[in-house]
């Protein structure tokens, strides 16, 4: 098996990634964006009611606007659209033990639930970020990778977070699927550097977190619930603004649950395409996509970046 490739250490993370990477042997483009002459964009939408997928829908039930014009439609067979499916592992120190086991169970779940043709890659953080697998179709180099992960140091997510935006170089799809048990303690960046570097890619992010086993202190929140902790509220943003979502296990042995329900969700996915009809220019672009004629809730990306030439 290649040896694992460490990406950084604990460096000022933003001008030290492309060094790194180039030293892993690894591209590292800037963050993806749409060209200017943006010729088609692909929506992914998870529609639900009352907690369950809605199935059978077409292209004609949904309502997209780029920037506040509407756009036609059409609806492309997800199974088209391959995958590569990077896996963001902490392994961080509180990981130790039966987490880790129950982590290590969770992504051969993961990795069994993925069509042949997907992707997937590997890399694990402390407050080391290592490349531990490349993209690959080779589910046993994966399943080895997966059984090399040790614990070790201190959590960066956050950094972790955006090597998993910035690394994979894919031709279809990208999901990004970061797990993390804990408080973020090493990140160089911030929550808001992530969440403007999530808008500007083309990718899917899900996080997977266990719940904290004490609650935390400084009041109550909705409901007369504690409020909920800032580190995870930044991960469910960042996730939330690409169509993802955060996912909560409260034990470590529910994480396969979790694991598989990024899965499933991703099997029955509407994926939408359109060519922006006026609404070509650079800059952010806002989509508003809703249901018509039926009731559930929609989940999709909020917009995306056209650079300027």
């Amino acid at each position: 098996m290649t040896r694992p490739a460490v990406l950084v250490g604990a460096l000022p993370f933003l001008t030290t990634l492309a060094a790194t990477a180039a030293a892993a042997a690894v591209q590292a483009p800037g963050p993806p964006v749409f060209g200017v002459q943006v010729e088609s964009v692909h929506v992914d939408a998870f529609v639900t009611r009352a907690g369950r997928t809605l199935r059978g829908l077409s292209a004609s039930d949904f309502e997209l606007k780029d920037n506040g014009v509407r756009q036609r439609l059409d609806l492309v067979a997800a199974e088209s659209r391959p995958l590569m499916a990077m896996l963001a592992f902490d392994t961080s120190l509180s990981v130790a033990g039966e987490k880790l086991a129950a982590l290590r169970t969770a992504g051969e779940a993961f990795l069994d639930s993925m069509r042949p043709e997907d992707e997937i890659a590997l890399l694990s953080f402390s407050e080391k970020i290592t490349w531990r697998a490349r993209p690959t179709r080779d589910r046993a180099l994966l399943r080895g990778a997966l059984g090399q992960l040790r614990p070790s140091g201190s959590t960066a997510a956050l950094d972790a977070l955006y090597a998993g935006l910035l690394l994979p170089a894919a031709q279809g799809r990208t999901l990004v699927v970061l797990f993390s048990d804990g408080e973020d303690n090493q990140s160089w960046l911030d929550h808001r550097q992530l969440r403007a570097a999530a808008e500007r890619s083309s990718a899917l992010i899900h996080v997977v977190g266990l719940r904290p086993a004490d609650p935390p202190v400084g009041g109550q929140g909705l409901r007369g619930l504690p409020p909920e902790p800032e580190h995870i509220a930044a991960l469910r943003e960042i996730a939330e603004v690409t169509g993802g979502h955060y996912w909560e296990a409260e034990t470590p042995e529910r994480l396969k649950h979790a694991f598989a329900a990024i899965a499933n969700a991703m099997g029955q996915r509407y994926v939408l395409r359109y060519e922006p009809q006026g609404a070509r220019q650079p800059g952010w672009h806002r989509i508003e996509l809703r249901l018509r004629g039926h009731k559930g809730d929609v989940h999709a990306r909020r917009g995306y970046w056209v650079a300027m030439r």
